[in-house]
């Protein structure tokens, strides 16, 4: 079926069933599944109407795996990453396969030539070929590799997946990938230790999913996918990188519970027990009926058509009826399937008067009344039955009310309930067309009646015809209400006309024996060319009507085997491209059903049987010439050209293609006489493989070899362990149908899936018209009535007993709030101190006028997007809650974790009767918690990050830990401080530019205002053939609120220009004064070459000398971006760049020092994990210095970077060295170098924020001055900001809170105990031995040392005892090395994992 048609009929018949992922919305989820493909196809042709896009098979592979990288981040699975890649299909799905590579060929085709007809030059390497994409190929098979290699890495690396066990299912294991994933569910519910309750995300992009979701029966579980957009949003393209592609969960919890209300009331009619369960099973039969990948739907039955909804009320109807279930757990009831079947025979019939209700045909067949209705209208005479003259008699009134007659009632249309046979149908429109009446047909009255409307020309908002008979009127006659007499006269003639027609009394023979006869007559010949024309069988023939009916029954119930219990058969497909009518499956109730298992095509033979000859390079070469060989026995399977049957729908992907089937034994056979020739590689490609599991092991590493080599590194220390991955299995168990016992429900329901029940409401089914996709709905939908319990309560007893208690907002998708207020149309009641000392109460203050209105703007609103955008009618608002939500945990400097709720920055207001006060099951993550001991949070080994003023943001180990402090191993480089000045020279340099405003260049340029705004804007010259050459410098973009940094800004309403951009406007005038004469000209039209070069003998090769020589100034390469932007050009970051990998090629293990670092108390260290909590409330300024902190994700742990852009909740950052999830930051820095991240992933070592203290007496220092500006003003800084902030820009409150431990005595920074060495002073600064140092740092020299001994570039204050230590260092981690990425990057210099590479091996 098709995808977004079904997910929009979905989402807007159930509203609410779709919620769009938002920080700390994201349920915590056990298993997370990929249905692979999906993310193959996203990454691999992003763009396949584009002809010059291409893309390396290697930037495909990182591509690919930056978006899984980028799902897991989101999700953050607890137990299962399970990634499925299709293998190969069942029969019935090759077929769908076949038409999809022969459409794709056709498509490729089409574009390439599309192009070349253009004179275009496409580049010289071939296109990618999505139909690669097919288990089999060298590009699956590599894939595969690949896929190994990034599990490998990724669980050595990042520790957020350290604790998942990892499955791959490639595409060497046969199966479709969401069936291999299904299959999985249905073993391990099967296992007696099943958790019930277990939490299910499944991320994929087909239709089937909903239906493979729903008949898990698992309540927990919800689908992840894209954003669906329709209309002209569609066609947007996004150019923002993962960051900005939204992503929705599809809550199957509350999909549930919208089909129990959408059939819960037919339980009252049945003799036998209702069940949610079975009802979903039989919702997933109805379904099929639409579509899917193994049937067509059947004829006229659309679901933009509903369909689905005719189907429902079918079922509701005849369900009682039944004597129980149409499913009975993935075997079909054919006998009850019958039943259904006879009661949507009068669709056909429906259908067929549809169509043919204009033809007269019947009419000759009927009483003498009709045969005198025919002779009349020989004889151009007119004759009327009794209720066509009921409907004149109607219609002329409203025509002379129009005119004036009876001003005092005159209406502007006439409606009438569109209950009309065929015949009157026609005579209505024939009215309407002699009156030049504008007609409506599908409209509905508030009872949901069809009615049929007549209006005046131009009042009707979108008029459409009855299709039976559609005709197109003359508008002059009702043109202005003041009509001439000639058109008074011309209505009055058609008025006198069927006044006087006879009329015929006995009109109920209409409906005889002679007529039904005779439309089944019709019918039998409608039939008959659909038949013989869509699939080339007669309709006469029983046999072969009996054949088709079985084939598609027997389809309904092969698909039923494969839903539920796996492949039935692997070589049963449907042989026919269409479905039979309705009213022609007959005799199901009689029919068996018998399925041979068989097994599946090998690799190489799916491929024969899907692929297109365009596509015959992804073959070996023993098989290719099958495809095109004139004396290939199987030639005739590889059209060249093909019919595509849109066959009712409209759209090109959803057409019928019309190729032959493949038959199997021929396949087979000429394929089997040259398997002797294929490769030894071949050979393996062509045979079935085994999934894989993956995890984490914490002993001794290994070395995994590189995937690519010279792309990618091998891995060093490979803490993975990879093999062969068995699904659990049945051993005399039986497959769980329906619930599992045990299961939470409704408000039991694990935090974070969303229940209706939360609170207490009603339903309603009817047009609400829900805009969830950026239009109003034309369907029906189910509209939810909240009951507001506290409607007869008083505000004040509110206030008092909610204010300053929590309470659960965003229903159905509750989120933990703190109530801080409440407020009615008269006060806002808030908790204030009156009295120093005294316990707060509750206040009153009324609302001032301004304050009023803004309270019922509020409420309007919400009422408003809860009625438009969630089909949810909330009653009227009378008491509004004023909220801050839970922003997460904050962390003590006791280690203790309590709740953080957001500032009033983040409240907002809440309908009291849409608030939760308490839920069953609250959310794990966001408990809090007591403090632990060091040793419990700071292990032997544990990875950490110093926060003292010395080697601020340097990694180090934990080496041991006492009551009230650790001692720890750093690694620090002297050259940092260097290193950091270097780069921020740099950036300050690029961002030190300064603007004029626009009239002042004008007059610096002696040029006029105009001709300033029209050059550097888009200024669009015609040349010949009507095409356009841009020969503006395209620095300024109005409409677009655009600007080019380095040359153009926007102050106010003004514009302003840098150095650069008057330089090169200056350099433009004095080389082509002729531009610049035309500019002020007035007018809108487009200037012409001819008259900007008058002179010129080709005036179209001057305009384009003009476009090649602003192109050697660069002025195509400007990179706009928004006006509010705040981001480093691109020619900074490419010195940032050129900067850090001169520091890298000078970097060597000698560089760094490492000691040891004793008594330190636990806030001056950052653990990985602790981040999120700790550096919630950082600022950020462009050209900041930073240092990745967390250690999962993309980035590899303590890899440092540049910040260059600013974001409202992330920043962009330009790394050191390349990584494997890295990106262009939009083609801002190099391949692999950039990233997007959030706020508390890294650390500002530029702005250093949480310096701490290393003794309890001691004070931090001051916080440094802010020295980054813009134009003289200080740039803005992103990021919550705290209420309060401690000394040295440490934000006591909100990044600790609480009072400081006392720590056990001072700090000692202190050689390696292995190396014997002492301190002493450094570069002349420094104590002598037993002196104090500053921050309270003693510096003793070891026995046997002298001063002179101390490393003469160690830090002040620090000692190192490098050169004593002759290890050979640890191979490098994490980043890349080899040709493409350099071998840099990571967290390497204090322990194994994503390491500094550069840095040596340190002790454990």
């Amino acid at each position: 079926m098709g995808v977004p048609k079904f997910f929009r009929y979905i989402s807007e018949r159930y509203p609410l069933t779709s919620q769009l992922i938002e920080e700390n919305s994201i349920p915590e989820f056990d298993n997370l599944y990929l249905d692979f493909n999906g993310i193959i196809h996203t990454c691999s042709h992003p763009n396949d109407e584009d002809a010059h896009f291409r893309m390396s098979e290697n930037q495909i592979f990182t591509s690919i795996f930056t978006y899984v990288d980028h799902l897991f981040g989101k999700i953050k699975p607890k137990k299962l990453f399970f990634m499925a890649v299709d293998g190969v299909a069942p029969r019935a799905k090759m077929n769908q396969q076949r038409s999809r590579r022969f459409r794709t060929a056709k498509e490729a085709r089409e574009v390439r030539e599309k192009a070349e007809r253009k004179g275009e030059k496409l580049p010289d390497e071939k296109a990618f070929d999505s139909n690669c994409i097919t288990p089999g190929t060298h590009f699956m098979a590599k894939l595969s590799e690949q896929l190994r290699y990034f599990v490998n890495k990724k669980i050595s690396e990042d520790a957020n997946w350290h604790e998942v066990q990892v499955v791959l299912s490639g595409h060497e294991v046969p199966g479709e990938g969401e069936h291999k994933i299904m299959e999985y569910i249905r073993l391990s519910k099967a296992q007696p230790d099943y958790n019930p309750n277990v939490r299910h995300c499944l991320y994929g992009l087909d239709a089937d999913l909903i239906m493979l979701g729903l008949l898990s029966h698992d309540p927990h579980f919800c689908l992840l996918r894209e954003e669906v957009k329709f209309g002209p949003a569609a066609r947007k393209k996004n150019n923002g990188g993962l960051e900005s592609i939204n992503f929705y969960l599809l809550h199957l919890s509350l999909m549930r519970e919208y089909l129990d209300l959408e059939f819960r009331d037919v339980g009252r009619l049945l003799p036998f027990d209702y069940n949610l369960e079975r009802v979903i099973d039989d919702f997933i039969v109805l379904a099929v009926f639409i579509g899917n990948d193994f049937l067509p739907h059947l004829p006229d039955l659309h679901i933009h058509e509903n369909g689905l909804e005719q189907l429902f009320e079918v079922y509701m109807k005849v369900l009682p009826s039944l004597g129980g279930y149409l499913n009975e757990s993935g075997t079909i009831d054919t006998k009850r399937l019958q039943i259904i079947l006879d009661d949507m025979v009068d669709w056909d019939k429906e259908v067929f008067e549809k169509e043919y209700g204009d033809m007269n045909w019947f009419k000759g067949k009927q009483s003498r009344h009709i045969k005198e209705l025919q002779r009349a209208k020989k004889r151009n005479s007119l004759v009327l039955t009794l209720s066509q003259r009921e409907i004149f008699d109607k219609v002329q009134r409203f025509v002379l009310q129009q005119r004036g007659v009876g001003a005092s009632s005159k209406v502007a249309r006439l409606e009438l309930l569109n209950d009309f046979p065929a015949r009157d149908r026609e005579f209505i429109n024939s009215l309407a067309a002699d009156l030049h009446l504008e007609l409506a047909w599908d409209e509905y009255d508030e009872n949901d009646q069809n009615i049929v409307t007549f209006c005046v020309p131009g009042t009707l908002e979108e008029p459409q015809a009855d299709p039976e008979n559609e005709e197109e009127g003359n508008e002059e006659e009702w043109v202005s209400d003041e009509e001439d007499e000639e058109a008074r006269n011309a209505v009055d003639r058609v008025l006198d006309k069927y006044r006087k027609a006879k009329v015929l009394e006995n009109a109920s023979e209409d409906f005889d024996e002679r007529y039904e006869q005779a439309v089944k007559e019709k019918m039998d010949e409608w039939k008959r060319s659909y038949y013989m024309g869509k699939l080339g069988i007669k309709y006469d023939d029983p046999e072969e009507m009996g054949k088709l009916a079985y084939r598609y029954v027997e389809g309904l119930q092969w698909v039923m085997h494969y839903y539920y219990s796996g492949v039935a058969s692997w070589s049963w497909f449907y042989d026919y491209h269409y479905a039979p009518r309705v009213s022609d499956l007959k005799g199901v109730g009689e029919m068996s059903f018998s399925f041979e298992l068989g097994k599946p095509f090998r690799p190489f033979e799916q491929l024969m049987g899907v692929m297109p000859e365009a596509s015959k390079e992804l073959l070996p070469q023993a098989y290719q010439d099958l495809m095109w060989d004139p004396n290939s026995p199987i030639l005739d399977f590889y059209p060249q050209e093909f019919e595509q049957d849109l066959n009712g729908k409209k759209q090109e992907w959803e057409a019928v293609v019309k190729i032959p089937f493949i038959n199997e034994q021929r396949l087979l056979r000429a394929m089997q006489a040259r398997e002797h020739q294929l490769s030894a590689d071949e050979i393996r490609r062509n045979t079935f493989g085994t999934s894989y599991q993956f995890k984490y092991n914490a002993g001794e590493p290994t070395v995994y070899p590189s995937s690519l080599p010279g792309f990618f590194p091998a891995l060093a220390h490979c803490t993975c362990t990879m093999e062969p991955f068995d699904l659990p299995t049945l051993d005399g168990l039986h497959f769980v149908q329906g619930l599992c016992d045990g299961v939470f429900l409704g408000t039991f329901a694990l935090a974070g899936f969303p229940s209706l029940k939360t609170l207490p409401y009603t339903s309603t089914l009817g047009h609400h018209h829900v805009n969830i996709h950026g239009s109003e709905s034309r369907n029906k939908s189910i509209v939810i009535h909240i009951d507001n319990p506290h409607e007869s309560r008083k505000s004040e007893d509110l206030a008092s007993e909610l204010i300053a208690s929590r309470t659960f907002a965003g229903w159905p998708f509750l989120q933990e709030a703190m109530v801080v207020g409440i407020s009615d149309s008269l006060f806002k009641y808030e908790k204030a101190s009156i009295v120093p000392s005294k316990p707060s109460r509750v206040v009153s203050n009324p609302h001032s006028r301004q304050g009023l209105s803004y309270w019922k703007n509020k409420t309007e609103k919400i009422e408003g997007f809860y009625s438009r955008k969630c089909g949810v009618l909330t009653g009227e608002i009378k008491i509004l809650l004023h909220v801050r939500p839970l922003k997460g945990l904050k962390r003590l400097e006791s280690g203790a974790l309590i709740k953080d709720y957001e500032d009033a920055s983040k409240e907002y207001e809440l309908a009291l009767q849409l608030a939760v006060p308490q839920v069953k099951s609250e959310d794990p993550r966001y408990v809090e918690r007591g403090p632990p001991s060091l040793a419990e949070e700071f292990p032997e080994g544990s990875k950490v990050f110093f926060l003292g003023e010395h080697a601020y943001g340097f990694a180090a180990r934990v080496a041991a830990t006492t009551v009230n402090s650790l001692s720890f191993v750093l690694a620090f480089s002297p050259s940092d401080k260097l290193e950091n000045e270097a780069l921020k020279e740099a950036v300050a340099k690029g961002t030190a530019t300064q603007y004029l405003p626009s009239f002042q260049v004008a007059e610096m340029l002696a040029i006029s205002k105009r001709a300033l705004s029209r050059v550097t804007s888009s200024f669009m010259v015609l040349v010949t053939d009507d095409q356009k050459v841009n020969l503006g410098l395209s620095i300024k973009f109005e409409g677009k609120s655009m600007k080019v940094l380095s040359y153009s800004s926007k102050y106010g309403n003004v514009w302003q220009f840098s150095d650069l951009a008057i330089d090169l406007i200056r350099d433009y005038k004095d080389k082509y004064p002729e531009v610049f004469r035309i500019l002020d000209r007035g007018g809108d039209d487009m200037a012409k070459a001819s008259t900007i070069f008058p002179s010129e003998d080709d005036p179209d090769a001057k305009a384009k000398e003009i476009r090649a020589w602003l192109a050697t100034k660069g002025v195509r390469d400007f990179e706009p971006v928004p006006l509010h932007c705040d981001q480093l050009d691109k020619r900074i970051v490419k010195e940032i760049e050129q900067l850090t990998d001169g520091f890298n090629k000078g970097r060597s293990p000698s560089n760094f020092k490492r000691a040891m670092v004793k008594n330190v108390p636990r806030r001056a260290v950052v653990k990985p994990e602790h981040a999120v909590y700790r550096l919630q409330n950082q600022r950020f300024d462009l050209g900041d210095r930073v240092v990745m902190v967390q250690e999962s994700g993309s980035v590899p742990l303590a890899a440092r970077g540049v910040v260059i852009g600013l974001n409202a909740k992330n920043i962009d950052v330009v790394w050191d060295v390349p990584f494997i999830s890295g990106t262009t930051l939009t083609n801002r820095c190099s391949q692999y170098r950039g990233s997007t991240i959030e706020f508390n992933a890294c650390l500002n070592l530029t702005n250093r924020q949480f310096i701490s203290t290393v003794t309890s007496s001691a004070q931090p220092p001051p916080p440094p001055p802010s020295s980054s500006t813009t134009s003289g003003q200080p740039r803005q800084r992103f990021g919550s900001q705290p209420p309060s902030s401690g000394p040295g820009g440490h934000r006591m409150q909100s990044a600790w809170g609480g009072r400081p431990h006392a720590s056990s005595g001072p700090i000692h920074i202190m050689t390696n105990p292995n190396r014997g060495r002492g301190g002493a002073q450094v570069n002349g600064h420094g104590p002598a031995s037993g002196t104090s140092q500053p921050n309270g740092v003693a510096r003793r020299p070891a026995p046997g040392t002298s001063p002179d001994d101390q490393d003469s570039d160690t830090p002040r204050g620090w000692s190192s005892g490098h050169h004593q230590d002759r290890r050979p260092p640890i191979p490098p981690r994490g980043g890349f090395r080899g040709r493409a990425f350099p071998n840099h990057g990571g967290y390497r210099g204090a322990y194994r994992g994503r390491g500094y590479s550069a840095a040596p091996a340190l002790s454990s």
